[in-house]
């Protein structure tokens, strides 16, 4: 796997502290550190390709101005030791803006964990440069005391734990966060008042079957053997079809009183006027002579009117008994009978 060069540093030096660390890293990655130590006196010379592979490593992650500067520099020490003595002296510059930046930090201004934690080390790594660096009670105080006034809850318990360790304290923040958002997720996916109505009540009930079959038998051993055969014959009977059962009762027997095929003549129940009224306008009426006919017409065609009888004279007002028996339908100049 190829080593992967640091960060340029830049023309103002604003991250020689980064740069400086990560080109350490790089040169002893590749065995070229102690071309930057003072070599004993008795210590072998480096050789040439040696400190040629290391001058090239620092002129290619430097600013352009800062290489041409030191064009003529050919010793990789010197060049390292002159770079730390420009950078260096800012410190007296660094050092007022970190403060600054460190006094005005605070965790409410920021939008998660994680990016305070970022701009927290970055503040850190500047405070380390200028010899500055906060010990870990500095840090989680500052933390601890620049939440947000509704968090001060959060605040006394995490109080409470005691934490020593910067870290700790930053992951447990980030747990928190995270099943905060959660519990928004879910609030906003379910809110208050979108839960479904509750299922409607269900009252069950049971259905007696057992018909009295008219045995006076109290014993519960033959009603099970009933129900078994009763179970073993409907499991061999062919299946129903509700949708096209025939009628139970045979209509060609026919109740001579009433005219109805639900029930015998013996079992009729039908009112005394009703027999009559069947067997004067119904059954008697087919038995003995046939139905008669009438043809409505209108008045102005009452000379022709046709009827299986005579039309008798037109009606009056006066009460008058109509003789008994069929009523016929007939037409009349006079259809109200007022006209006398």
């Amino acid at each position: 796997m190829a080593n992967k060069d640091p960060e340029e540093l830049a023309i103002d030096g604003h991250n020689y502290p980064t740069w400086a660390s990560d080109m350490k890293l790089s040169l002893s990655s590749r065995g070229l550190l102690p071309v930057l130590n003072e070599q004993p006196e008795n210590a072998p010379p480096i050789l040439d390709y040696i400190k040629a592979s290391a001058l090239l490593l620092l002129r290619n992650n430097i600013h352009s101005d800062l290489k041409t500067e030191y064009l003529m520099e050919e010793n990789p020490r010197t060049l390292w030791l002159a770079l730390k003595r420009r950078y260096e002296q800012r410190k007296s510059v660094i050092l007022p803006h970190a403060n600054y930046e460190w006094a005005h930090l605070r965790l409410q201004d920021f939008k998660s964990i994680d990016d305070y934690n970022h701009a927290f080390h970055k503040i850190c790594s500047k405070l380390k440069f200028c010899d500055k660096e906060p010990t870990d009670e500095e840090m989680i105080e500052k933390t601890l005391s620049t939440m947000l006034p509704v968090d001060r809850l959060l605040q006394q318990q995490f109080r409470q734990h005691n934490f020593q360790v910067y870290s700790e304290l930053i992951q447990t923040l980030i747990q928190a966060e995270k099943h905060d958002e959660l519990l928004v997720k879910n609030h906003h996916r379910l809110p208050i008042g979108a839960a479904p109505p509750p299922m409607p009540e269900v009252n069950y009930t049971v259905q007696n079957n057992n018909k009295f079959d008219g045995s006076t038998s109290s014993n519960p051993k033959n009603s099970q053997c009933r129900q078994k055969r009763n179970k073993k014959q409907k499991s061999g009977a062919p299946t129903r079809n509700y949708n096209n059962r025939s009628s139970p009762y045979d209509k060609t027997i026919v109740c001579h009183k009433c005219g109805c095929y639900k029930h015998k003549a013996k079992q009729c129940r039908t009112l005394k006027h009703l027999v009559d009224l069947y067997q004067k306008y119904g059954h008697g009426r087919q038995a003995k002579e046939p139905r008669l006919e009438a043809h409505f017409n209108l008045p102005s065609l009452a000379k022709e009117a046709s009827c299986s009888q005579q039309l008798p004279q037109e009606p009056s007002n006066n009460l008058t008994n109509h003789p008994q028996g069929d009523f016929v339908e007939y037409a009349s100049h006079d259809v109200f009978g007022d006209m006398d």
